[in-house]
């Protein structure tokens, strides 16, 4: 594989795209690059969609594991590895959703206290409505190193979770 000079993450959903959009622009933590909302454990990849993809482009896959389908997302791997101007492709699990990793992340017992939601349910809806979300996550002591960091050990065991290679080495430090 060569080296990486661009990067593209597709995502599940506008809850994943605003946290990877926050990590990689206002807390620096992650390789910057273009954020696209697509299901790759639902949807299957086309080649119109790479067309015009630059040489040296890294995919990033971040997805759940919450789900029993594999079969759909290692065709879409395969499919990447196949196309010229990706040098790699990656894959970030979140064991089991966003939720769990945000809960594993930072000092809270419930997703909702870090939207001050009503509820769980209500949970996604806050979080796209926040405009202060890096604040919360230092509020509630958001550990950089926990997040997506876990494997999954049952269906997705053969996915390892490569987020360190996206994953900032010079850190901003957090404020506590």
């Amino acid at each position: 594989m060569g080296k990486s000079k661009y990067y593209h993450y597709f995502v599940e959903g506008a809850d994943e795209e605003k946290i990877v959009n926050l990590l990689k622009t206002d807390m620096q933590l992650i390789q910057p690059g273009k954020v696209h909302v697509f299901n790759a454990i639902e949807q299957k990849f086309t080649r119109p969609r790479f067309m015009s993809m630059k040489a040296g482009t890294t995919i990033v896959l971040v997805f759940d594991t919450d789900t029993q389908k594999i079969s759909t997302l290692l065709d879409n791997i395969k499919f990447l590895k196949t196309i010229k101007s990706i040098v790699d492709v990656l894959c970030i699990t979140q064991v089991q959703n966003l939720e769990d990793e945000l809960k594993r992340s930072c000092n809270i017992t419930h997703i909702k206290e870090l939207t001050g939601s009503s509820s769980n349910s209500d949970f996604k809806r806050d979080l796209l409505k926040a405009s202060n979300l890096d604040d919360k996550l230092t509020k509630f002591g958001f550990n950089f190193d926990k997040f997506w960091v876990t494997n999954d050990t049952r269906i997705f065991k053969e996915i390892r979770n490569e987020a360190y290679k996206i994953k900032l080495k010079e850190k901003k430090k957090l404020k506590k």
